[in-house]
């Protein structure tokens, strides 16, 4: 049931139906029975890195201040690794926006060529 509800309550606006399909992916393997379990994975690193590979382990505490303290330890920004993406996604995604740039760039150049060459011939 509470998959369910965080499904539907955070997928409401979703009109994507992979994105969807993705959130649902991402609760049921967060919401099963064994995340109640000390040191399970919430989400798994990359193989063969050390501790700061991205794995997420859950808290063995279970007072307010020991959820408190963990919370206050995640990282700032979530590895992409979080969503189940793979460890280099943000590279990726920078690497193609660099790309749209530099190509943005270059019909921007040619058109500022073409602007001047007709002003050339226009005196």
């Amino acid at each position: 049931m509470i998959r369910t509800l965080i499904v539907e309550t955070y997928g409401g606006k979703i009109d994507n139906e992979d994105d969807f399909a993705r959130l649902t992916q991402l609760v049921n393997s967060f919401l099963t029975p064994s995340a109640y379990d000390i040191g399970h994975k919430l989400v798994e690193g990359a193989a063969g890195s050390d501790s700061d590979d991205g794995t997420l382990i859950v808290p063995s505490g279970t007072s307010i201040i020991e959820f408190m303290e963990w919370i206050q330890k995640l990282p700032e920004r979530e590895p992409p690794t979080y969503l189940g993406l793979p460890a280099n996604a943000e590279k990726l995604l920078l690497v193609g926006q660099g790309r749209s740039m530099i190509q943005n760039l270059g019909k921007i150049t040619e058109m500022l060529d073409e602007g001047e060459q007709i002003m050339a011939e226009a005196t």
